[in-house]
């Protein structure tokens, strides 16, 4: 949900069946068509639903194979209003049958040049670090060209003065709820760098929306992010503006829903970065449980499971950055941004005109498309310099990395991670690529040396000359080495055999060691000494 001038706006009345949603056990369902699925559901599960019509999840939806499998488990029910929900799922979880049974959350509200584009001088968050994410020393060598931006949520005014430009399309579903909010999350990203309004981060890209609403009637996130995912390429940025409730508690992350969860991993697995709001529930995540008593959202936990995502929390504009208390908190939590006081396109909820701006967008709604920004702005960077893109752990990594980004406030209680530092993280990555780049031509006489590679039919050290392969043919290729390139070459042999160590500590001692030795002897090669 959106956080309006600090405060929660009232959410609009939706009203639509509630369901229950299955997920099969693998050996009772793997591989089975929809009608043997509905089938099977209602054979063996009608002591507990003994009127219910079950439905296959995305069984109407135009995805590919690929996608449907990944709801090809779950069935759903629909519940009168005067069912018992929570118990009719703790006794579909105690069967056999079921993997896991949970209340669907439904519709939830969301979480809440530039010279010549009067506002931009009020968009803060594009200012340097530590108060925002650099955005404007980044736009010298990257804008969002060249990927690809899809956001998730309900509703959009897509012709909004300073959005059209940008040529945004829907690729499925229905544009039917909130979309002051819609249009608050396009602004941020890609406000078209015109001469009205302000400047989006990544201006730049190619941007699409998709819809949880699927009809008039039916609103379902997993088949929202499959069906976007079947269009996308890897390394796009997919925005999840949404949050959901479970067990009792409100404005949770989407991924706590089962069928989620897994649309979420299919998409990071196909190399999309998806970027996931936190919630705006003051929840500590650490503590949720679902409904087998995981501890699913607890790094530290024996049953933590990993979507892939980028989850966002939501901090202060003004730095340091404190937690703001709406934000959810916690071991899981990547990165956070600005939650208060962003001046975007729309008027941040329900309004659709095509002129309003609000200049107190916020919540984790806010947030998360600053994060989503850095990581398109990220991507165009590495399509220009590499001619290739960094998937999502690797873009997760550098976001999220303690040692190139802000802190909050006081990191062990605020627990939403660091906001990105755009220039520190490519500056970070300029410099490694230069060393790793020399680095490469000698890594192959370390591999040969480890035997990673196969030189058969081998070589011998000669005195005064090094390296000298067996075959005589090959003699008057090796050159005699430097003693800042034997350090070089110990260093990768150190960084190679460190790979191998199963101990984490040992193997982290070893990596810093060797990574820094080869830094130095490639400054020293580099200035020709």
């Amino acid at each position: 949900m959106a956080i309006i001038a600090g405060k929660q706006p009232k959410a609009a009345a939706t009203e639509i069946p509630r369901r229950i949603i299955i997920k099969l056990a693998p050996e009772h369902s793997a591989g089975a068509q929809p009608a043997e699925l509905r089938r099977f559901a209602a054979d063996r599960l009608k002591q507990v639903v003994p009127k219910a019509r079950f439905e296959v999840l995305g069984e109407n939806e135009p995805l590919s194979a690929k996608a449907q499998a990944v709801l090809g488990r779950y069935v759903a029910i629909s519940l009168p209003a005067e069912a018992k929900a929570d118990k009719i799922v703790r006794q579909l979880t105690a069967r056999n049958e079921v993997e896991i049974a949970y209340l669907e959350g439904g519709p939830t509200p969301p979480p809440v040049n530039p010279a010549d584009d009067p506002r931009s001088a009020n968009q803060g968050y594009l200012d340097a670090a530590p108060g925002g994410i650099d955005a404007r020393w980044t736009w010298n060598t990257a804008d969002g060209t060249g990927v690809g931006f899809v956001d998730m949520e309900q509703g959009w005014t897509l012709n909004h003065e300073d959005l059209a430009g940008a040529g945004i399309t829907i690729i499925s579903g229905l544009n039917q709820a909130y979309p002051g909010h819609g249009t608050a999350v396009l602004g941020e990203i890609t406000s078209v760098d015109n001469q009205i309004g302000g400047v989006g981060i990544a201006p730049r890209c190619s941007a699409r929306v998709v819809s949880q609403w699927r009809t008039a009637t039916s609103y379902d996130t997993a088949a929202a992010i499959l069906s976007a995912t079947d269009v996308m390429s890897p390394g796009d940025i997919l925005l999840l503006e949404a949050q959901t409730s479970q067990n009792g508690l409100s404005y949770l992350p989407v991924e706590v829903e089962a069928a989620v969860f897994d649309a979420i991993n299919h998409a990071t697995g196909q190399g999309i970065v998806v970027v996931e709001a936190a919630g705006n529930g003051s929840h500590d995540l650490d503590t949720f449980t679902d409904n087998a008593g995981n501890y699913v959202l607890n790094r530290s936990s024996g049953n933590y499971k990993d979507s892939g995502a980028i989850m966002v929390g939501a901090a202060s504009s003004a730095a340091p950055h404190a937690r703001l208390n709406f934000s959810n908190f916690g071991s899981r939590i990547d990165c956070f941004g600005w939650g208060e006081n962003i001046d975007t396109t729309g008027d941040g909820w329900q309004g659709s005109s095509t002129t309003a701006y609000t200049p107190s967008f916020g919540g984790t709604s806010g947030a998360s498309p600053i994060v989503a920004g850095a990581a398109l702005l990220l991507q165009s960077w590495r399509r220009e310099v590499r001619s290739g893109t960094y998937d999502p752990s690797s873009i997760r990594d550098l976001l999220s990395n303690p040692e190139a980004n802000t802190p909050s406030a006081m990191p062990a209680t605020d627990r939403i991670g660091v906001m990105p530092n755009l220039r520190a993280i490519i500056e970070a990555q300029i410099t490694a690529d230069t060393w790793h780049d020399f680095g490469d031509r000698y890594v192959s006489f370390v591999q040969i040396l480890l035997g990673i590679i196969n030189d058969s039919p081998g070589w011998i050290w000669v005195p005064g000359k090094g390296p000298v392969p067996v075959d005589p043919g090959w003699g008057s290729k090796v050159e005699r080495i430097s003693a800042n390139k034997r350090d070089l070459l110990a260093a990768l042999a150190a960084n190679e055999i460190a790979e191998r160590v199963t101990d984490a500590g040992v193997k982290r001692l070893l990596l810093d060691a060797s990574a820094a030795a080869m830094k130095k002897a490639v400054q020293i090669i580099a200035e020709g000494n």
